[in-house]
């Protein structure tokens, strides 16, 4: 509820987005998590009902950034989406995902 940036996370990915939200609201970021349950249709009322509240998302993805262009098209310019991807076979890590929130503060 108090987070200013939200990463939008699916899958075995959303592990380590909850251990980076741990180490970076431990620093002070105000972050918070809106783990996917389903893909399709594309759930847009969960981003839309968070947008008004935060600063951007992070998009972390173990593909080309498929769910990122999903977020992008819904946020309509409202709010900044970032994306981190990673497509070399390795998992997501949470150290992965705090490196790249540093991009989008």
């Amino acid at each position: 509820d108090d987070a200013d940036y939200a990463i939008v996370a699916y899958g075995s990915v959303t592990l380590s987005a909850l251990s980076a939200i741990e180490i970076l609201r431990e620093r002070g970021v105000k972050v918070g998590l809106l783990e996917l349950k389903t893909l399709w249709p594309f759930p847009r009322f969960a981003i839309e009902k968070v947008m008004p509240g935060i600063k951007a998302f992070l998009v972390p993805e173990m593909n080309m950034g498929q769910i990122y262009r999903e977020v992008v098209r819904v946020s309509e310019g409202k709010v900044e989406v970032k994306k981190y991807n990673k497509i070399i076979g390795e998992l997501i890590t949470p150290e992965d995902i705090v490196k790249a929130m540093k991009g989008v503060m």
